[in-house]
């Protein structure tokens, strides 16, 4: 019985009252508690603003990075779409190099479009990749920095271009090269055409 007395007694001490819960509720925070919430606040804060900005950046350079490719990729496949139609190469001659091709294509490419043995020349015109035909010019890529034709002893191309652009403070660039065999350059014994065996034609 003195055990269990105890045991109530304690538990009596133990025990807050409404009275000290209203008292607690109204003591509110002290100004150093107030600082050091706001303190760490503000470093969380900070540190979450800053991986969200990084990856913003991140996300947009390579996202600028990869519409430098697609742009780079499609012009080189106009290129070499047009160049492989060549029967005449006069720009640059054999065993040089040069920053533009001119090339005189065989077939027509439907109404309104580039017609048989018409001139076509591409060329860099400042950041520009263009398009030259009938003394008339037509944009094919922009942020071109450099623009290189190839040409080996014999009729064999390569294209080399280089794209570039700045986002959030850093360049960009993007390389890309191909080879292009033109199918329809006269007769050679040496050249991959294999005596026009492999002439472009349009499928009827």
């Amino acid at each position: 019985m003195k055990r269990i007395k105890s045991l109530r007694n304690d538990a009596e001490r133990l025990r807050t009252t409404n009275a000290d819960l209203d008292t607690l509720g109204k003591r509110g925070f002290t100004l150093i508690e107030v600082v050091i919430v706001i303190a760490i606040l503000s470093i969380v804060s900070a540190i979450t603003i800053y991986f969200l900005v990084s990856n913003l950046m991140v996300y947009t350079m390579v996202s600028n990075q990869k519409t430098l490719f697609d742009e780079g990729k499609l012009a080189l496949e106009r290129m070499c779409r047009d160049i492989r139609d060549a029967n005449l190469i006069t720009s640059p001659t054999a065993g040089n190099s040069g920053n533009l091709i001119t090339f005189r294509r065989t077939n027509n490419t439907g109404p309104s479009q580039d017609t048989a043995n018409e001139t076509i020349t591409y060329q860099k015109t400042g950041s520009n990749l263009e398009k030259v035909k009938a003394a008339t010019s037509y944009g094919i890529a922009g942020n071109i920095s450099t623009f290189t034709v190839t040409r080996d002893s014999g009729n064999e191309i390569q294209l080399f271009l280089e794209l570039s652009s700045v986002s959030a403070g850093v360049t960009l660039k993007v390389t890309l090269q191909t080879k292009v065999y033109p199918k329809n350059i006269t007769k050679d014994t040496t050249y991959k055409n294999f005596f026009l065996n492999w002439k472009e034609e349009i499928s009827s």
